[in-house]
């Protein structure tokens, strides 16, 4: 189990896109550390989970132009499939209207516009889908929602890069 997420042992712990993209891309700085924690999630090491939109955003990463390996969407739709199909352990969180209802909420209350939506609405699953503990590259687009009980906890180097950072008052 990550260090970091053993005092997480019970909650869930919503995957973020980038960890997803990073673990699937040799060609990602950050593939060294991502693999293998979302293969120990993939093998039920932590109580990973993950969304439907989350997961469309690492299928998008792997077909773009840029991406390093560029997969073809054939290729890109097998390796998010094996990401959350069983045997792996992820869960995918259900998005209906309870989650569209507090998306909306987070957005309005945080003052969210335009693309922001959509991490409104990640941390929308992941509050109704009881996660409480984020791993995400993207710690900007999460810290908006620590008020809301949400908490990043990996991985390390996001840790790290979150500890030099002079919290804003």
């Amino acid at each position: 189990m990550p260090e970091a997420e053993s005092a997480h042992a019970s909650t869930r712990v919503l995957i973020d896109a980038g960890m997803f993209i990073a673990a699937l891309l040799k060609g990602d700085p950050r593939h060294a550390e991502a693999r293998p924690l979302v293969e120990q999630a993939r093998q039920g090491e932590f109580p990973g989970c993950t969304t439907a939109g989350i997961l469309s955003e690492v299928y998008g990463a792997l077909t773009w132009e840029k991406a390093e390996p560029r997969h073809s969407p054939t290729d890109a739709a097998e390796a998010v499939r094996l990401l959350v199909e069983p045997p792996s352990a992820i869960v995918v969180l259900s998005e209906g209207l309870e989650v569209v209802l507090q998306a909306l909420r987070l957005a309005a209350s945080h003052g969210l516009a335009a693309r922001r939506v959509h991490d409104a609405r990640h941390a929308a699953a992941a509050i109704v889908g009881e996660a409480t503990a984020i791993y995400t590259y993207d710690a900007d687009d999460w810290k908006v929602f620590e008020s809301d009980g949400l908490k990043i906890v990996g991985p390390p180097t996001t840790l790290s890069h979150m500890s030099q950072i002079p919290r804003r008052a």
